[in-house]
């Protein structure tokens, strides 16, 4: 099978952030299917070759992969607006180049913003071959929900919009039961969804035993980003409450980048806190070996609804490496921290449950250790990433059964 998989924000090796799409895209080559992504520069390490040659569009193979990748810069720093005119200008651009694409049998596209779904739905339509939409953020319930997107034509105008992606993909991916529920919730066919999670690749995040690892202090990790929807300036409240407990036994770490992470470094420097520390955001590759000297994963976001459908890359991270969660809202990532023994987890907005469950935790070694081995064992039997590719292999042959 001829695949062209729209993704604007590919991450590669050697840059931070979230590999999913280049680790199943990698598989599908080395099980003999033709794999081109479209994307973007913006996540691309600044010594790579299409950016210090300045030439764009810039197309190239990698590990058995053609990028096709086109200059728009892009920045979880940036402003809302900022961020939609990027959208917009990745689509624009992707629209030309894909228009000039020959001999594909389906277009895979990869969407945060709808801008992605849309220009899947349209280069599907104008090369007549199907189209499946994997859906990593539903939107626009997520701004609309948080409060971002409020004047009620455009609400209207883009819920139509995410109406007309759903009917016309031949199926669509979401990465966890909560976002199914979304899609359910606008009357999508439940017959075209099929959900497919985030995943982590297990051989490059090893499992550590917590056995190994000195008990004091305990190292308390947040990895990821810090932005508004993630509500970070929570752990900044637990580490003073703890603090302020006398509870010395425990270290907190923010290891992220993001808009909003110089007003939560303000509130920590405020609080005085001698527990709490920041460490800037790393490759991929460096996360498992931080990852090893943790005792306990943190997991939160804002005290929205609509984010407890999210498929965070740091939970799937978290039960690959051994380390036990606390997640600060409820959900289908609470259910499988209780179903699995592997976490511990509260109402959103409740911040001394939050403590609590993280003290819990840093006062039971035992218990980590049994939350531990348990998370590993639930990352290999459901959420690996080789696992993953052959499901959303399956669900694009489906829309194409002549290449079976």
């Amino acid at each position: 099978m001829k695949i062209l998989y729209l993704q604007q924000l590919l991450v590669l090796p050697g840059s931070s952030g979230n590999m999913r799409s280049f680790e199943l895209a990698r598989q599908w080559a080395q099980q003999g299917h033709e794999v081109s992504i479209l994307c973007s520069h913006a996540a691309f390490p600044p010594e790579h070759p299409c950016i210090k040659a300045g030439k764009f569009p810039c197309r190239f193979r990698y590990e058995g992969l053609e990028l096709l990748v086109v200059k728009v810069p892009y920045h979880h720093l940036m402003p809302f607006g900022r961020r939609v005119l990027a959208f917009l200008a990745f689509f624009f651009k992707a629209w030309r180049l894909g228009r000039t694409l020959k001999g594909y049998d389906l277009i895979l596209a990869y969407s945060a913003p709808l801008s992605v779904g849309e220009l899947g739905r349209r280069l599907a339509r104008y090369h007549g071959i199907p189209w499946v939409f994997e859906i990593a953020d539903v939107w626009p319930d997520v701004p609309i929900g948080m409060g971002i997107i409020r004047q009620p034509l455009l609400v209207r105008w883009l819920y139509r919009r995410a109406q007309l992606l759903y009917r016309e993909a031949c199926k669509i991916i979401v990465f966890s039961e909560g976002m199914l529920q979304q899609l359910l919730q606008h009357g999508v066919n439940p017959s075209k969804i099929e959900v497919i999670h985030n995943g982590v690749n297990t051989r490059a995040q090893p499992f550590v035993s917590r056995t190994a690892l000195p008990q004091k202090p305990v190292q308390v990790l947040y990895a990821g980003t810090v932005g508004r929807a993630n509500g970070v300036d929570q752990i900044v409240q637990v580490a003073h409450y703890l603090q302020a407990a006398g509870k010395q036994l425990l270290q907190f770490t923010i290891l992220g980048n993001g808009n909003d992470l110089q007003r939560v470094k303000k509130l920590a420097a405020r609080l005085q806190l001698q527990n709490l520390r920041f460490l800037h955001e790393v490759p991929q590759q460096q996360v498992a070996h931080i990852l090893a000297g943790a005792h306990i994963g943190l997991v939160c976001f804002a005290p929205f609804p609509v984010l407890e459908a999210n498929g965070a890359t740091k939970f799937f991270d978290y039960l690959a490496s051994g380390l036990p969660i606390v997640i600060n809202y409820q959900g289908w990532q609470a259910h499988y921290l209780h179903a699995y023994q592997c976490g511990l987890s509260g109402q959103q907005g409740d911040t001394e449950a939050f403590a609590r469950n993280i003290l819990r935790l840093a006062e039971d070694p035992q218990l980590r250790q049994t939350f531990s081995q348990n998370g590993r064992k639930l990352a290999e039997r459901m959420f690996d990433r080789s696992l993953i590719a052959q499901k959303t292999l399956a669900v694009m042959q489906s829309c194409v059964p002549d290449t079976n």
